[in-house]
């Protein structure tokens, strides 16, 4: 194989995920428990040999910096090759922030020049899936063509959503539609790429005169098109883009099946992450847990049903979490029950408290398009106090002084502490 050097793209905003990218980017937010999003990518490098890796950041980069290092849980700790962090090259003008996802690697194209690769690909941070890149890189090189972009089925109701591919019989993409309304394809652009390296080079230089904003999606892969120049490698596993609250919901229960698409248990490759030293798990008292995902460092002494709950989270006795995701450290004190929720990390839910119980076709006042499938979003360090009432779809956030929501009744579809977000 050519030597494959990958740059991974993690700066997005990812505002359809409202208040879990509101101290974080979204490569960053926790998934499964004790894993970020970030992990599935780096970890699917590291087990496709491609060991020198440039990151992309932006937005709220802190704690994806902090998570991610020096590499050392994918062992990228060396001199040689490893992980590299990049910023944008910021000046005294706006634009000098990445204005699209090519532009973020042409702002980097004389590092790029200086590589020693003969490939370069182009990856996503906020993706879930297991793939060996290898595959991909083969099929590239044999296909003859200097670009190669990753598809996928989706169905047919989700492709408005996604970039389509139209693809011919020797695997060239004859037409690329970003959302369209109708279209005879399913095959869904994945935001992965490869490119000869000197052909990115200079097909970044010849059209960044053209486009201040310039995106792979949008004008890169349009462009290629056009002139058939880019192939489609068809890749047949489990892939999601967790663009939305609901699609982010909905994949995390999805791993409490019996038959879960995404795999978490192949010891030969594992999905790496920062060690778990919490202490185990303690399960006490008359505590009952059934089909869910539950971290070292919890301690339940109530009942969790079908949820999933990170490293060291509190259920007192008498509480009950059901059909939720629980961040790290939060605390569910007795009696408070919740439902179809997600709380984002050290959230402390008073005795009593009843969460996610209402109406779930009344949608959230200020993110209804968000925020319209029957869950209820608390934010960060929120202090919920004693015997109150949150209805469904609701989005709640401590203030930034106390922490600590006022002590009353949140209706369906109501908000607390969030007023500064954009719908």
């Amino acid at each position: 194989m050519k030597r494959t050097v990958a740059f991974i793209l993690a700066g997005g905003v990812g505002r359809r995920l409202s208040l879990l990218t509101r101290y974080r980017a979204k490569p960053a937010v926790p998934f499964a428990g004790k894993y970020q999003i970030i992990d599935f990518t780096l970890t699917n490098c590291v087990h496709s040999g491609i060991d020198e890796i440039y990151v992309l950041t932006q937005y709220i980069s802190r704690s994806l910096v902090r998570h991610i290092g020096i590499g050392k849980p994918w062992d990228l700790d060396h001199l040689k090759g490893g992980i590299h962090i990049l910023h944008p090259h910021l000046g005294y003008q706006a634009v000098d922030w990445y204005q699209g996802t090519a532009d973020a690697i042409f702002q980097n194209i004389a590092m790029l020049k200086e590589l020693d690769c003969s490939n370069v690909l182009i990856l996503s941070g906020d993706h879930v899936y297991r793939m060996d890149y290898r595959k991909f890189v083969d099929f590239h090189i044999e296909s003859g063509k200097p670009a190669s972009l990753a598809v996928v089925k989706v169905p047919r109701s989700l492709c408005s959503e996604f970039g389509i591919a139209t693809v011919e019989p020797d695997r060239t993409i004859s037409r690329f539609i970003e959302k369209p309304v109708n279209t005879e394809s399913n095959l869904a652009s994945m935001g992965i790429y490869i490119f000869d390296r000197d052909f990115l080079v200079s097909t970044l230089q010849e059209m960044k005169s053209s486009f201040e904003n310039l995106d792979f999606g949008e004008h890169i892969i349009p462009h290629l098109v056009k002139r058939r120049m880019i192939s489609a490698f068809h890749f047949p596993g489990y892939w999601l883009d967790i663009g939305t609250l609901k699609s982010y919901y909905m994949a995390s229960l999805e791993l409490l099946g019996s038959k879960p698409r995404l795999k978490f248990y192949d010891d030969t490759v594992p999905i790496l992450t920062i060690p778990d030293d919490n202490p185990p798990l303690v399960i006490t008292g008359k505590a009952n847990i059934h089909r869910s995902l539950v971290c070292n460092g919890c301690v339940i002494r109530g009942d969790v049903i079908s949820s999933v709950l990170s490293p060291g989270v509190v259920v007192e006795k008498g509480a009950r979490v059901e059909n939720s995701i629980i961040f790290h450290d939060c605390i569910i004190r007795s009696g408070a029950k919740i439902k179809n929720a997600i709380l984002d990390e050290m959230t402390v839910v008073g005795r009593g408290s009843r969460i996610g119980f209402g109406d779930h076709n009344i949608p959230n006042e200020l993110q209804p398009s968000y925020l319209d499938f029957g869950i209820v979003l608390i934010g960060r360090k929120t202090k919920i106090p004693p015997g109150i009432k949150i209805g469904t779809n609701s989005l709640v956030c401590g203030s930034l002084e106390s922490e600590i929501i006022p002590r009353t009744d949140i209706e369906d579809g109501g908000c607390c502490g969030v007023d500064e977000i954009n719908p």
